[in-house]
């Protein structure tokens, strides 16, 4: 038979060691279950993506358009609310009526969750050189790979979140 006697002083340590051990292990817990959920500022994030070749003081307007001229500046606008704070990147693949990726764009921008992004690609189709001279009979002349259905493929942080199609007109 073992007896074992201690004092108050190493029954102290020994509870606060004990509850130190517990507490540790009560983080451990909550933390492992935090992991398991899913992140609430992505379910949050909602996007506006449209297509226009209106501008005002250099920068695109909110008026939608799907029909466009060859010779159009052909604007792509994202508009996201509830991004999380930080750099991000927005990627746009304009895809031409031959369904090959025509430009590719790339723009980093920096988001706050309390305040909408408002970020924009554009494209500007140009004919082979010297084909300005024929374009003053026929608007198409060297255009004709241009005129068509395309779609813009966009982008945010490598996941696709849009692709709005549009036509091309000469």
């Amino acid at each position: 038979m073992r007896i074992t006697v201690r004092n108050n002083e190493q029954d102290a340590r020994y509870g606060n060691f004990t509850q130190a051990v517990n507490s540790c292990y009560k983080t451990f817990i909550a933390v492992a279950l935090l992991a398991t959920l899913p992140a609430k500022a992505a379910a949050d994030v909602r996007y506006e993506i449209y297509l226009t070749n209106h501008v005002i003081s250099t920068q695109p307007t909110s008026t939608a358009v799907t029909q466009f001229d060859c010779s159009d500046r052909i604007f792509v606008v994202v508009e996201a609310t509830g991004l999380a704070q930080a750099e991000h990147e927005l990627t746009v693949e304009w895809i031409n009526p031959a369904d090959e990726r025509l430009e590719l764009t790339n723009f980093d921008f920096h988001a706050h969750p309390s305040t909408p992004s408002r970020v924009w690609a554009w494209l500007q189709l140009h004919g082979p050189t010297g084909a300005v001279i024929g374009q003053i009979f026929d608007p198409s002349f060297g255009m004709e790979d241009f005129i068509g259905e395309w779609h813009a493929r966009v982008l945010i942080d490598q996941e696709q979140i849009g692709a709005p199609v549009f036509n091309v007109l000469c």
